[in-house]
């Protein structure tokens, strides 16, 4: 429709008097619902109006489901005249959303008011076909057709169909719900029990809320079949299947098209056969039971081929379905005492949702075996002909085969499936890793957890070949409990090495781990401090602690000549608290000033230990007095401490006493000095003081010389007595 458009100058003289209601929004009804709006038009033009009223809408509206009035001509005076104007919407059926616009028409022009918005939702249900046709069917078998009902509506409904459905049909939902946009099909099932060559059901209603009902006509015929004296019988395990084939000829002169009548939902064949005249064909028949057969009892089914002119052809088909073999066989090999997790797949072979619950088991046992764990979920659900993954664990103690079930059952229906799942278990692998890091003859400790799982006490006995471990031997752990091992490293030696430590149970298998031990430097030993004169010695116990647990010889090793020790020592066993045991090292310098050196002590068990050694050599001190009877001498012992031949000199300061010159004195060697006394003749009595002194000679190794001094007394015979 094309509309004339006013004058400029009367664009705004009419128009309403709320600029909100410009837009009028109606909402969204149901059938049977009413609205009202009123607005008021007021004439600001100066000149008196008349008009009508008229609605422009994008899509034809019936005008029972939306009026405007007052109808007719209008007046309006100048200046503000003004009239209400009332816009009612009551649907009587689905309306889409729209959009009206709401004009006053002035001698053929037509002027826009304001706009109308709105709909009906409805409901809109019809059925893809309103006659479904099941031909010949023999009588006391049935067959079943598909229809479909769709809603095309923006609304919901609920829909029932009629509950007084004559005895040879029944249909599948006979209630439920259907949403916009949505199908539902239907199952029609005809079984017809008397012969009959027309068979019709007209008006079968299915009645829709919010909507005129449904009608379906449903026809067909019953005829007699011609059994054929075979049974035909069919034997597999449930949800396989097995084919046989039906030789089929045509009794007629004409060629034929025929949809072969099966009874027996475990059976399914080919929908349609045709036919040559009097031709012969091999008909496949497949058996594909989903529910076991109990003792002594068969699926029940037939198959009919109809021809024209009311001949036939019935088989009787019988199925036997066993027990389901496994869906799987599965192999694992693994190390004991490691967690598995098996992942399985559960069909649902339905086309609604099954829960299965679920039987974990471990074969060929009389008994339940504490050793061996087999855990999931107590059930799973499945939804309809989907597939859903079933997680289990296997963990095994100790070493062997174990076979395990693992059964789905429906609790309802009795129908299941299992997978066979065998473990092939071989000696655990190290179990973890301990790191211990100490230095060399200081203890730590580590420990381990050890779980009982029994509901009996257990002893696990330890093995360790590695002498620096301490454990106990034998440990009990409580059922079902945790216990605590605790051992001690003490290293002898300084190192790094990986060992093996183990724990055994009669019940339970080994228990390996790995010790990763690190031996660092001892700390330093505390110095020895030694002083003597030159010439002199000066002998200190050196003490230190022997850990190894057998009789253990160390060797003893200076790195400085100064230093004298044994060459060798031996311990008494001291493992775990250590015995203490003595050497005896020896200062004798070969010059003045600091000494340093240390003392080695080693063994292949005991390890080694380094003692810091600190000498000091002072200036000799004078020795004596040497008491020399008159006409006699005495002989002084002198050792020559350099370490080269050293040539001396001799000294004595009084007359009176002599002294043997000596020749060059090796290294280290002791030379006697021969010192001789003669009285002076007359005089006094005596006795008679002197001093020897004996002086190194200038040389390149100790360029400042060094003396010692004697003290010497000589006297009389007869003054033997005296001081």
């Amino acid at each position: 429709m094309t509309n004339c458009v006013l004058p400029s100058f009367w664009k705004v003289s009419l128009e309403v008097t709320d600029p909100s209601q410009k837009k009028v929004k109606l909402g969204s009804l149901m059938l049977g619902q009413r609205v009202n709006k009123q607005v008021v038009l007021v004439n600001h033009c100066l000149l008196d109006l008349s008009f009508t009223l008229t609605l422009s809408t994008n899509t034809p509206l019936d005008p029972k489901d939306l009026s405007v009035s007052p109808a007719g001509e209008l007046k309006l005076k100048s200046g503000g005249g003004s009239c209400k104007v009332e816009i009612q919407f009551s649907p009587h059926q689905h309306i889409p959303p729209f959009s009206a616009e709401l004009q006053a028409k002035f001698a053929g022009f037509f002027h826009p008011l304001l706009t109308i918005e709105g709909c009906c939702k409805g409901v809109e249900v019809h059925l893809d076909s309103n006659h479904l046709s099941f031909g010949a069917v023999v009588q006391h078998c049935k067959t079943s057709r598909r229809i479909v009902m769709m809603n095309t509506g923006d609304a919901s409904a609920r829909f029932q169909w009629q509950t007084d459905f004559p005895p040879e049909l029944s249909i599948k939902p006979v209630k439920g719900y259907i949403c916009p946009g949505k199908d539902v099909p239907f199952e029609v099932t005809f079984a017809p029990l008397k012969p009959c060559n027309d068979l019709r059901y007209e008006n079968l209603s299915c009645f829709i809320e919010g909507s005129p009902s449904v009608k379906l006509t449903v026809t067909g015929s019953c005829i007699q079949a011609s059994t054929s004296k075979e049974v035909v019988n069919f034997s597999c395990r449930v949800r396989s299947s097995q084919t046989q084939s039906l030789s089929i000829t045509n009794p007629c002169s004409e060629r034929c098209s025929i949809r072969p009548a099966i009874e027996g939902e475990q059976w399914s064949a080919t929908l349609f056969l045709t036919f040559e005249p009097n031709q012969t064909k091999t008909f496949d028949i497949t058996y594909r039971p989903l529910t076991m057969t109990p003792d002594g009892h068969k699926h029940l089914g037939s198959v009919f081929f109809s021809f024209p002119a009311g001949k036939g052809m019935l088989f009787s088909l019988q199925g036997t379905a066993t027990h389901p073999k496994a869906k799987d066989t599965i192999m694992h090999e693994l190390p004991a005492k490691t967690k598995h997790c098996e992942v399985l797949q559960v069909n649902n072979w339905l086309s609604r949702q099954q829960r299965f619950c679920v039987l974990l088991e471990v074969l060929k046992h009389e008994k339940t075996d504490p050793t061996v764990f087999l855990k999931g979920h107590d059930s799973i659900e499945v939804p309809a002909l989907t597939k859903r993954d079933y997680k289990m664990s296997f963990f095994a103690y100790r070493e062997g085969d174990y076979n395990t079930k693992v059964t789905f059952r429906n609790e309802v229906t009795g129908e299941y499936l299992f997978y066979l799942v065998n473990f092939k278990v071989r000696p655990p692998g190290v179990l973890s890793t301990i790191k211990l890091e100490t230095p060399v003859r200081q203890m730590t400790t580590a420990a381990l957890n050890v779980e009982n799982p029994l509901t009996t006490a257990t002893s696990f006995t330890t093995e360790c070949k590695c002498g620096d471990i301490k454990a106990p031997p034998q440990q009990t752990v409580p059922g079902q409990s945790k216990g605590v091992l605790s051992f001690e490293y003490l290293p002898l030696h300084v190192g790094e090495s990986t060992i093996r430590l183990t724990l055994f149970s009669s019940d339970l298998g080994h228990f390996p781990y790995n010790l990763l031990l690190k031996a660092l430097p001892p700390p330093t030993e505390e110095t020895v401090h030694f002083q003597a004169a030159l010439g002199n010695s000066h002998s200190t116990p050196v003490k230190f602690i022997n850990y190894s647990h057998l009789i253990t010889k160390y060797l003893c090793k200076t790195d400085c000549p100064d230093f004298i020790v044994d060459r060798s020592v031996s311990a008494s066993p001291g493992f775990p608290s250590g015995s203490e045991v003595r050497v005896e090292v020896r200062f004798e310098p070969h010059q003045l000033g600091e000494v340093k050196g240390q003392l080695s002590l080693t063994s292949e068990t005991g390890g080694e230990y380094i003692f810091p050694l600190h000498g000091v050599c002072i200036l000799p001190r004078p020795q004596g007095p040497f008491r020399i009877t008159a006409g006699g001498s005495v002989t002084i012992p002198f050792k020559n401490v350099f370490r080269q031949t050293t040539t001396f000199s001799l000294q004595v300061d009084n007359p009176c006493f002599t002294v043997k010159a000596v020749n060059s004195i090796p290294s280290k060697k002791t030379q006697n000095i021969l010192v001789s006394f003669e009285a002076p003749t007359g005089g006094p009595p005596g006795p008679w003081f002197g001093k020897m002194t004996i002086c190194s000679q200038h040389s390149e190794v100790h360029s400042k010389p060094c003396s010692w001094v004697y003290y010497l007394k000589g006297q009389r015979p007869q003054s033997s007595l005296d001081t």
